[in-house]
């Protein structure tokens, strides 16, 4: 049986090596343990989350890449400048808002929707809105259950004005315009 070593990290290895191999800078049993503490702790939503976000490249220190768009935002939304936001309390009663920019915003049951809905009652491509020259207007997109717009259901398309109430399936939405 071979002679062995065991480094203060607990990795085992041939005493015929002056160093571990396993350890960055080769940790012998002298040596103190790496410094494992983050650099920096993300608390962006008060989470438990205790990822790390490092100032520089560290070899002793796994690096995660966050993607360079967030999937919070639909890519037809970026860069876009914020006009308005319907508000929901039908799914949650704490309340559930979606942001309205500058040009389309569509809705529907369908995942390329900006707006995804998920009831039964909306149709994959319901409607559309549209901001354009400082006016909100609504489009039914030919939707099975149609869209309601203050308890009228409306033909084609509707002016939008803030407060305004839009039933969409059994969602029901209130447009706040900035």
């Amino acid at each position: 049986m071979k002679d062995n070593n065991t480094c203060s990290n607990g990795h085992i290895y041939e005493a015929s090596l002056d160093t571990c191999p396993y350890c960055p800078g080769g940790n012998t049993e002298e040596e103190t343990v790496l410094d494992l503490e983050p650099t920096a702790l993300v608390d962006n939503d008060n989470t438990s989350d205790k990822t790390v976000v490092m100032d520089e490249v560290r070899s002793d220190k796994t690096a995660i890449h966050k993607p360079e768009s967030s999937k919070d935002e639909s890519e037809s939304q970026i860069g876009r400048k914020l006009v308005g936001w319907l508000v929901s309390y039908t799914w949650n009663k704490e309340g559930q808002d979606y942001q309205l920019r500058e040009g389309k915003t569509t809705i529907g049951a369908s995942p390329t929707s900006d707006i995804c809905l998920a009831d039964s009652e909306v149709s994959d491509n319901h409607a559309t809105i549209l901001y354009r020259m400082n006016k909100f207007r609504i489009k039914d997109e030919f939707s099975t259950n149609g869209t309601i717009i203050d308890d009228k259901e409306i033909e084609e398309q509707a002016e939008l004005s803030d407060g305004a109430q839009i039933r969409i399936g059994k969602t029901e939405f209130i447009i706040r315009i900035i």
